[in-house]
């Protein structure tokens, strides 16, 4: 097995990033200092607005260069600067090469944050962008799906059998049936709406290839021969079947399509595709993950491992400017990535150090070491060779 290796090196970042042009870096993560116009322990975050944006443009101008073709950056971010932010970024990146503005939530609106007048502020943004959008190589991902989706309701009998044989059901009734009851209104009536409504969803992700919802096609979207196979759809009352190379066949049933549930299942669990709104990654608790303690602007290890999870593949290397407390260099090296972290301050510098130490040496058991099965290794140098 290969271990990963990194750099945890201190100073201003623009001056080491200038020397590290004998390495390419397939991701980026930013978290630059929000400029909230407060000074913590750590760092001071006080600028004014031209100063943080003089600040941030020649460290994104340096990063670009330092990207792999296919690589990609993430820059976390508040709302304070987060219009000038993309307003750089664009400039910068170009904005043909923006891949999502991704809003993450933080907190509840709870606490002291919960007498502010006017909305709550509760979410960060992280705005993510490609050095070449045509040639990125990003991943589509799931997450668990809160609840299940009723739209899938219906139940068919066999989904080997030709499709011009295919019968479909409620998947109520098939439910019922499987519970020892001859129709849906009894199982009801026995067991009370939730309990047989808790049993039926678990009957249909353990069935989940029989489990079926009909969507409606996006006429003007789809090719010519679609259309045809909709309009004929439209006037039978059997499946039909588009057979396509680089698509999954279209199976239409009077004039709708069909899709199945067990498309979103995995390993057993309901699952959803991740968009642009990330609100399961518990901030909350975080603030002695990694053996560092920091009350305000820390990051929870899923978060950084949701970013390199979408952008990186075992042994790309990832560059974070902006080390704080190691977070990033943690995570890259528990999921067996390269990293190079820069970090100007002592005080993190130092956290950041002895956390990484622990990783190595496999004694570091919160944030996703349980999740990645690490046990230690690999290394990590404090200066440039």
């Amino acid at each position: 097995m290969t271990f990963a290796k990194g750099f945890l090196l201190r100073g201003d970042n623009l001056a080491i990033m200038k020397r590290l042009s004998r390495f390419t870096f397939r991701c980026a993560y930013l978290d630059p200092p929000f400029n909230t116009g407060r000074t913590f322990d750590e760092y001071d975050d006080a600028r004014t607005p031209g100063d943080w944006r003089a600040m941030m443009k020649p460290r994104l101008e340096r990063v670009r260069e330092l990207l792999a073709d296919d690589g990609s950056i993430f820059v976390e971010i508040d709302d304070t600067e987060l219009g000038p932010l993309l307003a750089l970024m664009d400039d910068v990146f170009g904005r043909a090469n923006r891949i999502a503005t991704v809003t993450i939530v933080r907190s509840a609106a709870t606490g002291h944050k919960a007498i502010n007048v006017g909305p709550i502020n509760v979410t960060d943004y992280l705005l993510v962008y490609a050095k070449d959008r045509k040639k990125a190589r990003l991943r589509s991902l799931v997450r668990p799906r809160r609840g299940y989706d009723e739209a899938y309701r219906t139940f068919l009998d066999d989904p080997s059998a030709p499709i011009e044989e295919w019968r479909f059901e409620p998947l109520g009734q098939r439910a019922a049936r499987a519970l020892g009851f001859s129709k849906r209104a009894d199982a009801v009536r026995a067991m009370g709406k939730i309990a047989f409504t808790a049993e039926t969803e678990r009957f249909a992700i353990q069935h989940a290839t029989h489990v079926v919802r009909f969507a409606q096609v996006r006429y003007e979207a789809v090719s010519k021969a679609a259309r045809k196979l909709v309009d004929r759809s439209r006037k039978s009352t059997r499946v039909l079947r588009l057979e396509r190379a680089k698509h999954e066949d279209l199976l239409l049933y009077r004039g709708n399509r069909i899709l199945f549930l067990s498309n979103k299942v995995k390993d057993g669990q309901l699952v959803e595709p991740l968009t642009n709104v990330w609100d399961d990654l518990g901030f909350q608790g975080i603030a002695r993950e990694g053996g560092v303690v920091f009350i305000r602007n820390k990051k929870p290890e899923r978060l950084i491992q949701r970013v390199l999870e979408l952008a990186t593949d075992p042994g790309d290397w990832v560059l974070d400017p902006f080390g704080g407390s190691g977070t990033t260099g943690a995570v890259a090296h528990k999921m067996n990535r390269n990293w190079i972290l820069v970090e100007k301050e002592r005080t993190p510098y130092d956290a950041a150090r002895s956390r990484l130490e622990r990783v190595v040496r496999g004694e570091d058991p919160t944030g996703i070491t349980r999740a990645m099965e690490w046990t230690g290794g690999g290394s990590f140098v404090t200066k440039l060779r």
